[in-house]
């Protein structure tokens, strides 16, 4: 399964529920460690995707679209506790991508 498009069209035409699908935003004003690129975090709810994407701050667009998990909504908002305090922190990509690596038993 591919898990990265090169913007959100591509996303969204790959499977046609994400065009359609109601989310849950959880912000644009991500930041990773030395970067001041940001990034939107978003959960679809059809698809149980949890992905994020390098926001444009001109347009409101996305490129560099990535799931980053398939989840649930309750193991979304277990996950993302705390994010908004996360959100707008100069590493806070680097708390999501910490919070994501739980997920995954050693």
């Amino acid at each position: 399964m591919q898990n990265t498009w090169a913007d959100e069209q591509a996303f969204q035409a790959a499977d046609p529920r994400r065009r359609l699908s109601t989310d849950i935003d959880f912000g644009a004003t991500w930041r990773a460690s030395g970067s001041n690129d940001a990034w939107r975090v978003a959960w679809l709810r059809d698809t149980e995707e949890l992905y994020l994407c390098r926001a444009d701050a001109y347009d409101g667009s996305c490129t560099d679209v990535t799931v980053v998990a398939v989840l649930p909504e309750a193991a979304v908002e277990r996950l993302l506790d705390g994010w908004r305090d996360a959100r707008d922190r100069a590493d806070g990509l680097d708390w999501l991508r910490e919070r994501l690596r739980l997920l995954t038993p050693a």
